[in-house]
């Protein structure tokens, strides 16, 4: 059984859907980067605390982490047992963060994963990095994960829900 899982994919892809999901199948801690890695205002924290801030997850027996945060993937993928990339067609990654915008704009809810105080908010910047995830960024995380995480489970899926959970966590 798996014990520590770290979840990867462009922004909108169903990481921290698919989060909490394990968290709460397998009741492992659940580690939002996003929470860790950026404060209240959408500002990233200088990335030289990076290794210092993963020891809150890494000095765990289980747990589930989500977010990309490319440089800090092979510190993760040296803790994990299970790797899991959403690989989602861009077009579907920008439909999801208009609409979850949407959703909580209009009083849906917060978002999972999402650091305290934070607005959902659709800057030109973000549209533009989701917009071009795929072509930028997505080769280099699977390059990282073929370097990194030679001896670990990697699952590489296309939806969240095409997940059969009950044969990860036996």
């Amino acid at each position: 059984m798996y014990k520590r899982i770290i979840i990867l994919g462009g922004s909108g892809s169903g990481k921290s859907t698919l989060a909490q999901k394990i968290a709460d199948y397998t009741s492992y801690p659940l580690f939002n980067l996003d929470k860790l890695f950026q404060d209240n205002n959408w500002n990233m924290i200088d990335k030289a605390y990076w290794p210092e801030i993963s020891q809150i997850f890494l000095k765990q027996e289980t747990g589930v982490v989500d977010g990309n945060y490319g440089s800090n993937i092979p510190l993760r993928a040296k803790w994990a047992d299970l790797i899991i990339f959403i690989d989602t067609p861009t077009w579907l990654q920008l439909f999801r963060i208009i609409k979850r915008f949407f959703h909580v704009r209009l009083g849906g809810g917060k978002r999972a994963g999402m650091p305290e105080g934070n607005k959902e908010v659709i800057t030109f910047k973000f549209f533009l990095w989701v917009l071009n995830w795929n072509r930028t960024r997505r080769n280099k995380t699977l390059k990282t994960l073929e370097e990194h995480a030679k001896d670990k489970k990697v699952i590489i899926i296309n939806k969240v829900n095409g997940l059969n959970l009950e044969s990860l966590f036996v």
